[in-house]
């Protein structure tokens, strides 16, 4: 799948509507950041908070609709999700998608919860072993789902991303999860990473700087890096950086070794998902429900793998069984 070229604009190749659309976003997020300083309190009310959960408590339906949209925002769908973008659609959609999702969570949300320490609403049945502001689903939807609605530059796309980030971030205060607080605060450190890594991501294009650094040293950065910061005090960090290292090293050996393509049949597309999707799950939740939790080292090789798997050893599966083929052999 072609994507359309990446410029400096990012919701229309028309300049006025794209100043006005940059104007509009800024506005709402500084409004967004008043409403907060403004009505903290409010936004922080166990009453308010009990209403909203007792509209699925009442309802099985509204209960698990809500449950499959709050799926939509998680680092487990967004892993599977952007994986199967990078095997059979689009490589570098997928690739900087999986750079991306850890970021945004890590940045957004884990480190913010860590410093400011926030307890989440006290529903029954509700134990979450991290602290709540702000909402890391909501941000993580509206860092990925808007990524890609840049990157595609589709208006019923960016139509879904805005609705499916609200939506997410409304399914948080619905399970009891969260307060409306923390999604607003979710939303607004979502929109701030955003724009800075598509701001980065532009520089790095245009500027070419990647091209000047030796394959080897971005290796013994993609995994030095992450390592360093999953020690950071933060309660998923070695997950996050996990999937972040494991993403960089993979890319790193496929593009140099490998360099497959992502384009086939239907049915190579369908045997790819059939192939690498059951593999990330045995490795995060089985290998994950085996190996102790509490071990930091562990987990983040647990995290590396499932996402070295996505971007180099599943690649090299599907070319061996002549699911997809090198382009080297062209």
């Amino acid at each position: 799948m072609e994507l359309p070229p990446l410029t400096g604009n990012i919701f229309s190749t028309d300049h006025n509507t794209e100043r006005t659309w940059r104007w509009l976003c800024l506005i709402f997020t500084v409004l967004l950041v008043i409403i907060l300083y403004l009505f903290w309190y409010p936004l922080r009310d166990p009453a308010f908070s009990y209403s909203m959960v007792s509209i699925t408590v009442h309802n099985v339906v509204v209960l698990h609709l809500f449950q499959v949209i709050t799926t939509l925002g998680s680092e487990g769908f967004f892993l599977v999700f952007l994986a199967v973008i990078y095997w059979s659609f689009n490589k570098s959609l997928g690739f900087w998608g999986l750079i991306l999702m850890p970021s945004a969570i890590f940045v957004t949300s884990e480190i913010p919860k860590d410093i400011i320490r926030l307890p989440r609403p006290d529903v029954r049945g509700i134990t979450v072993p991290t602290y709540t502001f702000p909402s890391g689903h909501t941000s993580g939807a509206v860092s990925v789902w808007g990524y890609l609605a840049i990157m595609l530059k589709n208006r019923w796309f960016w139509i879904w991303a805005v609705v499916i980030s609200l939506l997410v971030g409304l399914s948080r205060i619905t399970l009891g999860y969260h307060f409306p607080g923390d999604v607003i605060g979710g939303i607004v450190t979502g929109m701030i990473f955003l724009a800075i890594f598509m701001g980065i991501g532009l520089e790095m294009i245009e500027t070419r700087i990647y091209e000047k650094i030796s394959p080897r040293l971005l290796l013994l950065l993609a995994l030095v890096v992450p390592i360093a910061l999953s020690f950071l005090p933060a309660t998923y960090a070695p997950n996050l950086m996990g999937y972040l290292a494991g993403a960089g090293a993979g890319r790193l050996l496929e593009k140099e070794k490998l360099d497959f393509d992502p384009r086939g049949s239907c049915f190579e597309h369908l045997a790819r998902a059939l192939i690498g999707m059951p593999v990330i799950a045995a490795i995060v939740l089985g290998l994950g429900y085996v190996l102790p939790s509490n071990i930091n080292i562990l987990t983040f090789t647990l995290h590396a793998l499932s996402t070295f798997w996505a971007t180099y050893l599943a690649p090299l599966v599907f070319v061996k069984t002549g699911l997809s083929r090198a382009n080297s052999d062209t």
